[in-house]
């Protein structure tokens, strides 16, 4: 909805601590700078995401960049962050600062310095932010090799209940505090994975296995259903992109419809009323 994009665009200023950082909500005068870097990188990515589809949901430059500045301070240690969490969480929270900021080019080999690169040992969500981070960071040290072992650690992890699509590290994967879940986990890997060539075989039923994870329509977070709405929507374009023609027949008792697709893709001219 363009017009309650530009409404939410409009209050971002507001929203954005003296470094850069954005907040849950607005800060007061005289409050101390307590942005968060989760949140931030979240807003750049899922905002980049979105204006790839569409450009008019892009982020505007002055904000965008001043998010991307506060990233940077984090990332390399001249800013800190310090919040409650049950386990030792900041390699993954820079992992996600660098994820956003690699979709930008603002990300760079040498800041991976900072962190201890232990892939096995992340959550689901920080190993689909290493995976892009060497999907588009070219400087890393031995990029193409640890992209690979990055790539069969997740399909390591893929565990298919019929046709629903989960992972085996579920349980250890709801680190809710930094907004992760498993949800929002296989809609993200649908992105990454359409970038990849190794993947492609894969796609229908990553696809197919994200959509019957939904409950009532819906997944189970606020940010899984942005995540899952962006990602099927980006599968959509790529792999449904021909238009359909042909005309479909259904009966039901003695009632019968048709309906007509034109060869250009257009809306059907007929719908069957009872369904």
């Amino acid at each position: 909805d363009e017009a309650m994009w530009k409404g939410v665009v409009a209050q971002l200023p507001t929203y954005l601590d003296s470094d850069g950082l954005a907040k849950y909500f607005p800060p007061r005068a005289g409050e101390a700078a307590r942005g968060s870097d989760t949140l931030t990188a979240y807003l750049l990515a899922v905002s980049h995401e979105a204006a790839a589809l569409d450009p008019r949901f892009a982020l505007p430059e002055a904000q965008r960049r001043q998010m991307e500045d506060g990233l940077l301070a984090f990332v390399e240690g001249r800013l800190q962050r310090s919040f409650w969490s049950p386990r030792a969480d900041l390699d993954v929270r820079k992992l996600a600062a660098l994820e956003a900021l690699s979709r930008t080019g603002r990300a760079q080999g040498r800041m991976l310095s900072s962190l201890t690169l232990a892939p096995e040992q992340w959550p689901t969500h920080a190993l689909l932010d290493w995976v892009q981070i060497l999907q588009r960071v070219q400087d890393v040290p031995q990029r193409a090799q640890r992209l690979e072992q990055a790539q069969q650690l997740l399909r390591t992890r893929l565990a298919f209940s019929g046709t629903r699509v989960g992972f085996s590290t579920e349980q250890g994967d709801a680190w809710w505090w930094l907004m992760a879940n498993t949800d929002a986990n296989a809609a993200r890997l649908l992105l990454v994975a359409q970038n990849e060539a190794g993947w492609q075989a894969d796609m229908g039923r990553l696809a197919s296995g994200l959509i019957a994870r939904q409950q009532r329509g819906a997944w189970q977070a606020t940010t899984a259903n942005l995540w899952g709405s962006l990602a099927l929507r980006r599968f959509s374009a790529k792999y449904e992109a021909d238009p359909v023609s042909g005309s479909t027949r259904a009966q039901l008792g003695s009632e019968s419809g048709r309906a007509d697709c034109p060869a250009k893709g257009a809306p059907p001219a007929q719908f069957l009323p009872w369904l």
